[in-house]
């Protein structure tokens, strides 16, 4: 059996318009901050999760710990499948300091390789080598106010009450999703630990990497009751005459999966708080829940 991906059937406590839910998001690019910054509201809390870097490089024996951790907790993702998560999100306005809270689902279809290994006994095929999203959060009334799709490298992210709608894959310029989280919760929610290994150390029961990621690099934390940090900084092409500083992203959640999650976005000031409320593993999201919401024919229904 499969689980249509819909949003949570909770009203808002804060009734408030969806067009004012995401007027952040969709002028983000145009109100980001130009020039490097830290990570945010967040940054200070997540420097806090670091142990003080060692000035020369990880001996062989560290390396090889951290090369075990990593994959250890590659595995972890791994294991978590194909799920639905019912989630309630409370985001701070950057401009106004303005509170406003939705609920919604974010359902989620790992990379081809982690599917496949939990296909036999699921029941359950991969849909796209790289995985796929799909976020909804409702307005008042059960109104979408927020839909995200991406599936490989492509993305949807649309607010209807704006008539904002935003397309893009990898040949989208990475300045021009500046201010906007698509990357970001791609990431997060499919490969958490994807990226090279540049750096590792353990110290006061943390573990901490250093990733490459594309772009991007990722400092993650992990200490031993399962709390992890992370900060992604992304980077204009290699290409680019004068490599710079795009963005700097942070979130800190108590756990891996189903937990507690904020998130601070450098560029633009945003801070969100996620509060997943359930998670599902027993049914696969419905596979049509990973369509391009656009190759959706009116009344086709797949």
């Amino acid at each position: 059996m499969t689980t249509p991906l819909r949003g949570a059937d909770h009203r808002m406590r804060r009734p408030v318009s969806a067009a004012c839910l995401l007027l952040s998001l969709a002028c983000a690019p145009a109100c980001a901050v130009q020039g490097p910054r830290r990570g945010g509201a967040l940054d200070a809390e997540f420097a806090q999760l670091l142990p003080r870097p060692a000035p020369d490089a990880p001996a062989a024996p560290a390396w090889r710990e951290g090369r075990q951790r990593l994959a250890d907790l590659r595995r972890e993702v791994a294991g978590a499948g194909p799920r639905t998560l019912r989630v309630r999100l409370s985001l701070r306005e950057p401009r106004t300091g303005q509170v406003i809270e939705a609920r919604g689902a974010i359902a989620i279809a790992p990379p081809a390789e982690v599917v496949d290994g939990r296909a036999r006994g699921a029941g359950s095929a991969a849909v796209e080598p790289e995985g796929a999203l799909r976020m909804i959060l409702l307005g008042p009334g059960g109104t979408t106010a927020l839909d995200l799709w991406t599936r490989g490298d492509r993305f949807r992210f649309a607010v209807p009450a704006l008539d904002l709608l935003k397309r893009g894959d990898a040949s989208t310029p990475r300045a021009s999703l500046r201010g906007l989280p698509v990357d970001f919760l791609r990431w997060w929610m499919l490969h958490p630990a994807a990226g090279t290994l540049l750096w590792y150390e353990r110290a006061a029961s943390v573990d901490a990497f250093v990733l490459r990621d594309g772009d991007a690099v990722i400092e993650l934390r992990i200490d031993d009751r399962g709390s992890i940090g992370a900060r992604r900084t992304t980077w204009s092409a290699a290409g680019d005459a004068r490599r710079r500083q795009l963005d700097e992203e942070v979130v800190i959640a108590e756990r891996m999966g189903c937990g507690n999650v904020r998130y601070a976005q450098a560029s633009t000031g945003l801070l969100v708080t996620v509060i997943c409320e359930a998670e599902e593993r027993d049914r696969a999201p419905d596979p049509r829940a990973f369509v391009d919401p656009d190759a959706i024919r009116p009344g086709d229904g797949s």
